[in-house]
């Protein structure tokens, strides 16, 4: 069994009176995606947001690399190799594809120049962000400006910027969210080729998403993890169907 990339300690969230993560205990392992899926308001974005250092937690830990980054700030984070994707895309819509990806690049490798300065200057950097659109499938779209791109390669793109990062741990939060069937396609098949190079936290509505992609999955209800385990054991689960499921998914 692979060890695990990222431990998390009986994790807790309150604002006021509401409890957003309470004592949330799971891990993820290298070459793993592990799925986090629960209803509406069931804590999926405070708890993502409290992993990738954006949202401060009341107790708990959190373990990176067998390291403790609980107290660390979210470019900490990043630095040490675990990156967040968000919900609603955020893309420099204005600049080409390859220009956006290069920035990612840049902001991970610190290369020397200002950074207003024009990175179509910079080889080095428009060669590496080729090479990662030509991974993700958006070679062709390079020159294009990103507000260009329709939802589905916009998605794609962030993607591909979290990956300009080199990150030991992806964490995706509903990268399928607004995109049609084909588009879910396209992106499933990236998150599916991604696997082999990179641990991944995927939260996602996409039942149908989840259950071909996760090694493991994690069912948050009421700020609680109820349930955790491989994609058969949660599907047959009584108390995840009753919670969230339902028996359509059972079936």
């Amino acid at each position: 069994m692979a060890e695990p990339v990222l431990q998390v300690k009986s994790l807790v969230k309150h604002f006021g009176a509401l409890c957003a993560t309470d004592h949330v205990s799971l891990d993820v392992r290298a070459g793993e995606i592990h799925a986090l899926i629960g209803p509406n308001g069931a804590g999926k974005t405070s708890l993502v947001a409290q992993l990738s250092g954006l949202l401060a937690s009341d107790s708990g830990q959190v373990v990176f690399m067998n390291q403790d980054i609980t107290a660390l700030s979210a470019h900490q984070r990043v630095r040490r190799g675990l990156v967040r994707s968000f919900q609603i895309t955020r893309l420099f819509k204005s600049f080409t594809v390859r220009d956006n990806v290069a920035l990612a690049v840049q902001a991970r490798t610190g290369n020397p120049f200002s950074f207003w300065k024009p990175v179509a200057a910079e080889r080095a950097l428009h060669d590496e962000a080729q090479a990662i659109l030509q991974e993700i499938g958006l070679a062709e779209r390079a020159d294009e400006l990103a507000q260009n791109l329709s939802h589905g390669e916009q998605r794609v793109l962030e993607v591909g910027l979290a990956m300009a990062t080199a990150p030991q741990l992806l964490l995706l939060d509903e990268p399928m969210a607004g995109t049609g069937p084909e588009e879910s396609q396209r992106i499933v098949d990236l998150i599916a080729g991604l696997k082999s190079r990179v641990a991944i936290l995927l939260v996602e509505h996409d039942m149908d998403a989840v259950f071909r992609l996760a090694d493991r999955i994690s069912v948050l209800v009421n700020g609680a993890v109820i349930a955790c385990g491989e994609p058969q054991a949660i599907r047959h689960d009584p108390t995840v169907i009753a919670a969230y499921l339902g028996e359509e998914h059972s079936a």
